[in-house]
């Protein structure tokens, strides 16, 4: 009798696992074009995602790579800090597709935001520079 629960609750932890490792047809994406509309768009998707004020974003944002990293605060003292010796924060944001549409993705909050009027194509993460 032990025997067969062992069984029993090996197979549920077994298709637990299958379930959990299935994927979300997630891939990072690289935009197609780049605007200042385009830009603006994003730059609302990081407010409503993350809060706060929009970001200065460059001309180039989501050309090359599928991951946005932005730094809070400025080293005002005009001098490079020590790395590691600073408490700049940095925030993380990754273009993605899902389901065919264009996303932002918070990883810190597990939350996206549809992209609506922007042209992102998926690429292998490996086919990054």
């Amino acid at each position: 009798m032990n025997s067969r629960a062992l069984v029993f609750m090996l197979s549920i932890y077994l298709l637990a696992g299958c379930k959990h490792s299935q994927s979300v047809d997630t891939q990072p994406a690289l935009l197609i074009d780049t605007s200042p509309e385009v830009k603006a768009i994003i730059q609302a998707a990081i407010v409503t995602l993350k809060g706060g004020v929009a970001p200065q974003l460059a001309d180039n944002v989501f050309i090359n790579r599928s991951t946005l990293l932005l730094e809070r605060g400025m080293n005002t003292s005009g001098h490079d800090p020590i790395l590691g010796m600073h408490d700049l924060s940095v925030t993380r944001f990754e273009l993605q597709m899902r389901h065919g549409q264009c996303v932002l993705y918070y990883p810190k909050k597990e939350a996206y935001l549809n992209l609506d009027g922007v042209e992102c194509v998926a690429v292998e993460a490996t086919a990054q520079k």
